[in-house]
């Protein structure tokens, strides 16, 4: 069953992050006005990267848990108004926060 929600969990954090940097290369592509648009891209491609870091290259469990859930809602917050964004970074911050806390309980 574990493996079955790290799958999960694994497969939702690469398609956030890939979404975050698909809208990051739109927005700066195709969106003008300077400064915004490079804030609005720079905090996409930042939780993009604290959520690929977090999966992929950090062991803690705990820690891993704080960098993707962190990154999955800082890299969210420009893309609020929609209605799955928020819904799939709180499906990554309760699964990641649920499989850390399996892997640091006590057998």
């Amino acid at each position: 069953m574990q493996s079955g929600l790290a799958d999960a969990n694994s497969f939702l954090v690469h398609a956030l992050a890939a979404l975050y940097a698909l809208v990051a290369v739109g927005g700066a592509l195709f969106l003008t006005g300077g400064a915004p648009v490079v804030l609005f891209a720079s905090i996409l491609v930042g939780g993009a990267a604290l959520m690929i870091v977090g999966q992929r290259f950090v062991r803690p469990p705990r820690l891993s848990a704080a960098l993707v859930s962190i990154g999955a809602v800082g890299g969210g917050l420009p893309l609020v108004w929609t209605i799955v964004v928020p819904v799939a970074v709180a499906v990554v911050v309760a699964s990641s926060v649920a499989l850390a806390r399996r892997s640091s309980a006590p057998t």
